[in-house]
């Protein structure tokens, strides 16, 4: 019987699809609660079988089978609304008003449609209540299937797939967005670009992506900002900071003004880290984003972005114990000295779309950005590392019971990064029949400026490292000037092809980008291609394969050297995917759930060796070697509390790198930084039983621990393994506030809502870490007759439990 259906479906897949011999004309127009026309409303049958959109006005226009009795109606990630249709009709006008609720946002299950590529769609309304440190979109993301979020809660940066903090792509209305590259820990990243208030779409993909998305090898983040619905004001206040938002929609329709203000402070955070001191984080970022509709056929949009990061830090002490029961160490450092970094960046974009009908589209975008990274430090630590009396029984348990060292070292550094850019691209969309066609033209300018003046002194038991008897030799002394400028040419064309029968759903990708710039003087191909199929029986699977060529051209940071020089070889960086999926929705325990599941293996080449200190990487930049990626991630999702999702993710990995002994003319494979071999999340929301206005949020992260070894030496960069990361974040919410509920007190009703969230960040207070830094000794006698090693890896251990408290308000 299997293979009978079998040979039927791939007979029909070579036939045209089977028309219907009734069919049902509707057109209309969609519009909210307060008769705003909703634009770029989707609009499909049950089955996914039938789907169109409204256009900029709302308006529509859709012929269905006869044989539906329903239409869905949804608008951006809104719950689709079920409209009846008529009976016995052939054409009838239908005006759709798609209402809005005003609680704490749930998440549910999206509409399962056949996906070739496996973009996902990321519900941005939840990074309000997911308890984070970092907040945000990328929030979600370290929960999505490949990523690894078990690093560092300070930052946003996350691992895809074996891949480094800058191997991710990020797009906000299509245009590519810089993130600082002077930053060498959490603590001193400011705020993401993205703003969550003002998104309308969030798509993700950890691998395998579209031709239309270039230039890095791991992953892509694609942002849409929204168009106004309504006039609306929102505030939010914690003890990390606060956000201001207002939209605004014109009366006639066409003109929407979305601005956002942020601000954060992480020094309540800091104060739990090891090292004591004076922390003075803060973080400015203002946003807008303006359309405007000039007619059915033409719109404009600009969108401007202003950010200030400044971190200063005056250390006074810190205590790290560490090392295991047998061999309990504890390094003591006492400070004088301070820093300072200021990371400002501003972006403008101008837009403008011409859309003859909604089966065509022309966009043109200009946009620029320019950056000003300084970071300047002085700071003298004076050390004592000491071995504990490990017995616990005794009565000077935890007392020392052996000097391993003890020493002082400096540090200096005035760095200043200047960086800018000019970007115009052309990109565009033609839909015939079941053909969607995309392409795009892309030139980018670059212009770096860097200026390096860094240099330490270590001096251990009086004795400076290096030793030298004839002068006193520095550890580390970097003063470079680089200059780069770089012009990059990108074209792509891609065709998604859909086909259908009554019992499956196919799509074929197909696409090329290629790339051109000056820097390599090298071009590059990357054919891509992906191929997906969905049953529609009683529990739908979708079957897809993914597979291409990517490549990273260099930037900057990829190709400077330990000392500041430039590296000579500037080729970019090559990976070639391969991912196998599977989706299955299904019903189980009176609930909905799905399971998806994904294998990949990706072949790397012409690769630049790294090593993490802290988030910063810092690259090999004149190695070049091969490796590989191969892992497995699976995710399952569903209500498990009724009308809202849940979820949990497993992920597998292992990725090695070549290493070739000149020495001894022999090659062998080493785990790269990014190999944390398993990576768990889970993500839980529930209601207070009886009462829907309090809300719980339970986000667990787990990693195994990454490779480490001794700085600048890529033959031993992974001679050690990290302990495992393990975080567990809670949250409650409760409304205050209900625009549903009238209030006696007048006042009360001017808000649209207003709720209060309690968050406990590190519940467990687990002591995680981030990465290692290498305490230096000369050995004395007492060493020397125990065979003590003089290099110590001591941990730079991250933020320990802390409270928070936020209210948040809309207008």
């Amino acid at each position: 019987m299997f293979f009978k259906k079998l040979l039927i479906l791939i007979l029909i897949s070579f036939f045209p699809l089977l028309f219907f011999s009734q069919t049902v004309k509707i057109h209309g127009t969609v519009k909210d609660e307060n008769n705003i026309d909703l634009p770029y409303v989707n609009i499909f049958t049950k089955d996914n079988k039938i789907q169109d959109v409204s256009d900029s006005s709302g308006r529509f226009s859709i012929t269905v089978p006869s044989k539906y009795k329903f239409l869905y109606f949804q608008f951006q990630n809104d719950e689709p609304v079920q409209v009846k249709i008529p009976a016995n009709e052939s054409s009838f006008k239908m005006n759709i008003t798609l209402g809005a609720t005003n609680k704490i946002e749930d998440v549910v299950i999206e509409a399962d449609k056949v996906n070739a590529t496996g973009i996902i769609s990321v519900e941005a309304k939840i990074s309000e209540v997911l308890p984070s440190i970092s907040g945000g979109i990328e929030s979600l993301i370290k929960t999505e299937l490949g990523v690894s979020g078990a690093r560092n809660e300070l930052s946003s940066k996350y691992s895809v797939r074996g891949g480094s903090f800058d191997e991710n792509l990020v797009y906000v209305n299509g245009i590519e967005i810089y993130r600082p590259q002077l930053i060498r820990a959490g603590q001193q990243e400011g705020l993401s670009f993205i703003n969550p208030s003002m998104v309308s779409e969030a798509k993700f993909s950890s691998g395998g992506f579209e031709a239309k998305y270039g230039g890095k090898l791991s992953s892509v983040l694609d942002i849409t900002y929204k168009h106004a619905l309504k006039n609306e004001f929102s505030a939010s206040a914690s003890l990390l900071g606060g956000s201001l938002f207002y939209q605004r929609l014109s009366k006639n329709k066409k003109l929407s003004i979305l601005s956002g203000l942020r601000y954060k402070t992480t020094k309540y955070l800091l104060n739990s880290l090891e090292t004591s001191g004076d922390y003075n984080p803060r973080f400015i970022d203002f946003q807008t984003y303006i359309s405007y509709i000039i007619n059915r056929k033409y719109d404009i949009r600009f969108l401007a972005n202003m950010s200030d990061s400044r971190f200063n830090f005056i250390p006074k002490s810190g205590v790290t114990n560490f090392g295991s029961i047998e061999k309990l160490l504890s390094l003591n450092v006492y400070y004088t000295g301070q820093e300072t970094d200021q990371f400002y960046s501003n972006t403008a974009a101008l837009s403008f779309n011409f859309h003859p009908d909604k089966n065509l589209n022309y966009s043109f975008n200009l946009s620029a950005y320019s950056a000003n990274e300084s970071e300047k430090f002085d700071i003298i630590g004076f050390y004592d590392l000491n071995q504990l009396n490990n017995d616990i029984g005794s009565d000077n348990a935890g007392d020392s019971i052996l000097n391993l060292g003890n020493g002082a070292y400096m540090q200096h550094a005035r760095n200043c990064l200047l960086i800018s850019g000019l970007q115009v691209t052309h990109s565009g969309y033609f839909k015939k029949n079941n053909h969607y066609f995309n392409w795009g033209i892309i030139y980018k300018h670059d212009s770096i400026n860097d200026k390096i003046d860094e240099w330490n002194l270590l001096d251990s038991a009086s004795y400076s490292i290096p030793q030298n008897k004839e002068k006193l030799d520095i550890f580390e002394n970097i003063k470079s000037k680089n200059k780069i400028l770089n012009n990059r040419f990108t074209a792509y064309l891609q065709d998604k092809y859909l086909i259908q029968d009554y019992l499956m759903q196919y799509e074929f990708i197909g696409g090329l980008r290629v790339q051109y710039n000056t820097l390599a003087h090298e071009t590059l191909w990357s054919p891509r291609i992906a191929i997906a199929a969905k049953s529609l029986g009683k529990n739908k699977h979708v079957f897809r394969f993914s597979s291409g060529i990517y490549y990273q051209p260099v930037f900057y940071r990829e190709i400077r050297k330990f000392d500041g020089s430039i590296a000579a070889d500037k080729t970019a960086q090559k990976s070639v995917h391969f991912v196998l999926g599977h989706q299955f929705q299904f019903h189980a325990l009176g609930r909905n759930m799905k399971l998806y599941t994904e294998i990949y293996y990706k072949k790397l080449n012409n690769i630049i060796p790294f090593e993490m200190d802290n988030i910063r990487v810092k690259y090999y930049a004149d190695v070049r070697t091969s490796g590989y990626v191969k892992g497995i991630d699976t995710k399952i999702r569903g209500d498990f509390v009724p009308g809202i999702d849940s979820w949990f993710s497993l992920s597998f990995l292992k990725t090695e790198e070549k290493i070739t002994d000149f020495n001894n003319d022999t090659s062998f494979y080493i785990p790269r930084p990014t190999d944390q071999r398993v990576t768990a999340n889970l993500f839980v929301q529930d209601y207070l039983p009886g009462n829907k206005r309090f809300k719980v949020f339970m986000n667990f992260v787990f990693g195994t621990g990454f490779p480490f070894g001794e700085p600048k030496n890529i033959e031993e960069k992974a001679e050690y393994r990290s302990f495992s990361y393990q975080r567990v974040d809670l949250g409650a919410s409760a409304v205050l506030i209900n625009e549903n509920k009238k209030y006696q007190n007048k006042f009360f009703n001017y808000f649209k809502s207003v709720w209060l969230t309690v968050e406990v960040f590190n519940m467990l207070d687990i002591e995680n870490t981030i990465s290692y830094r290498w305490i230096h000794v000369v050995p004395n006698s007492s060493i020397a007759v125990n065979n003590i090693n003089n290099n110590f890896p001591v941990p730079y251990n991250l933020t320990g439990r802390r409270f928070n408290l936020k209210l948040s308000i809309k207008i």
